[in-house]
């Protein structure tokens, strides 16, 4: 008997539900975070701490689940079949029966996680341990062996590959090549090489530049300010001209670096790829519970898109990640009054926050040096017209497409490329934009977003256009 359409697309996502349980247990090695059903060293079982008159789980160790719901995948806190009062799957219940949302068979608990809770002294190491993690991923043999992760690599045409580089030269012209958070040098050089017109640019560049850099910096444990720094004083001796093609992060590393620590007398440029210059709603404390919600969902897309699966397990990585420094803060996957003090104890992910307070952030943008680089800019608004991504309406917009119920799941409210939002990416300064001429703009697109732009074409041409 044929099955129906809906028993067909349930099938397949259950197909890639177990994909994607799959990719967070391997995203997850080295992060002290286990499948529920292994025993943690020391931990006490419900009838033991009964029998020790003890009350409740023990509290040193916390649960996460990952729940279905409507076909959203949402994070909970403990088992994830007893909806906290307010939690977003009580929220779409709501929304189901009044008809806002199609209704939904019986919940699903896809998978469930613990770890041993952080106290707050031991998350700075884990941060770290973190970015250890994200800067290791896929290093090629030459840098897999450093002891020091961090640093700079030059680009050898020749061999296609990235090697350690001790510092710029003195003089002559370089390109310098700059990622964002939760990735590596070595990843956005694979998707330069990925396509033709990327190698191409490569080829272009190496025939014009004395050197071709690359900086691999952590992104979680430490600010923009301090990766700016640490790049000023590894340019201190080189009086070279020096051209930037970065993304994402990478954009406020490359301002704080360009407009502030910077005082060679070289020529600057610098193209801006899908860069938060004026933050990300995404790394905003109220909507940190949503974010790692909506970033889950996105990884169980791209897991399945061709040319994508590279950086899910980073992607899912950061997700878990997020989740034991948070929950071990506030004790939940929600909003309580300590999701401020959790996202202040990530600086990383502080220093990108879209908030009128972000001290960083209005600083950046309200510098008046001497001199300022000539920018360029990428961006896009990406709005997905796969089924795949039919979750998407829960987490952007407002409007006409979201009522007041889901506010908990909420995370964009006006356009973006799925981690930033699209004004952002143009702010210069805190009431100037950058002049339209000097932007890439792909406008409302169902193929681009922040994860591809340099597996665009037309991103590598604007590349090589604006540094000329």
């Amino acid at each position: 008997m044929k099955q129906s359409k809906a028993a067909q697309d349930r099938e397949e996502t259950t197909r890639m539900n177990r994909r994607l349980v799959g990719k967070l247990t391997e995203a997850v090695k080295g992060l002290d975070i286990h499948p529920a059903d292994k025993r943690l060293s020391g931990e006490q079982t419900v009838n033991e701490r009964r029998r020790r008159r003890l009350s409740g789980l023990d509290e040193n160790i916390k649960l996460v689940s990952l729940t279905e719901v409507n076909g959203v995948l949402l994070w909970e806190d403990g088992i994830g079949t007893v909806p906290a009062t307010g939690a977003p799957r009580q929220r779409m219940r709501r929304m189901a029966r009044r008809g806002v949302v199609e209704a939904a068979p019986d919940d699903e608990v896809v998978t469930q996680f613990k770890f041993e809770r952080l106290e707050p002294s031991q998350v700075g190491q884990f941060l770290a341990r973190l970015d250890d993690k994200f800067v290791r991923a896929d290093a090629p043999p030459a840098l897999a062996g450093l002891s020091d992760p961090y640093g700079l690599r030059r680009w050898d045409q020749n061999a296609g590959q990235l090697k350690p580089e001790t510092k710029p030269t003195a003089s002559g012209r370089i390109l310098i090549i700059i990622h964002g958070t939760f990735s590596n040098a070595t990843h956005l050089f694979d998707q330069l090489k990925a396509t033709t017109d990327g190698k191409a640019l490569l080829a272009w560049a190496a025939g014009r530049y004395d050197q071709i850099l690359a900086f691999d910096h952590p992104t979680v444990s430490i600010s923009p300010v301090l990766n700016s720094l640490d790049l000023a004083r590894l340019f201190a001796d080189s009086a070279a001209d020096v051209d930037v093609i970065c993304h994402s992060r990478g954009g406020l590393v490359t301002r704080w670096w360009l407009e502030t620590f910077d005082h060679a007398n070289g020529k600057r440029r610098a193209v801006l790829v899908g860069s938060p210059l004026r933050g990300t709603s995404l790394a905003a404390p109220d909507k940190l519970r949503a974010g790692l919600n909506l970033l889950t969902n996105v990884g169980r897309v791209l897991e399945t898109a061709s040319g994508a699966a590279a950086p899910i397990i980073p992607f899912m990585s950061v997700v878990m990640g997020l989740l034991k420094v948070c929950t071990s803060i506030t004790g939940a996957v929600g909003n309580t009054p300590l999701i401020d003090a959790a996202v202040a104890m990530i600086p990383g992910l502080a220093a990108q926050s879209m908030t009128d307070n972000n001290p960083e952030l209005n600083r950046l943008n309200t510098i008046r040096g001497t001199r300022r680089p000539d920018y360029f800019v990428v961006r896009s608004d990406f709005e997905p017209k796969s089924p795949g991504w039919k979750f998407w309406e829960y987490f952007v917009g407002g409007g006409k497409r979201l009522t007041d119920t889901a506010l908990d799941l909420l995370v964009f409210k006006e356009a973006n490329d799925l981690v930033v939002d699209t004004s952002s990416m143009t702010g210069i300064a805190k009431d100037k934009d950058l002049a339209r001429s000097r932007i890439l703009d792909f406008g409302t697109s169902n193929v681009v977003h922040h994860t591809n732009y340099f597996l665009q074409p037309e991103t590598l041409k604007f590349i090589a256009n604006s540094l000329k």
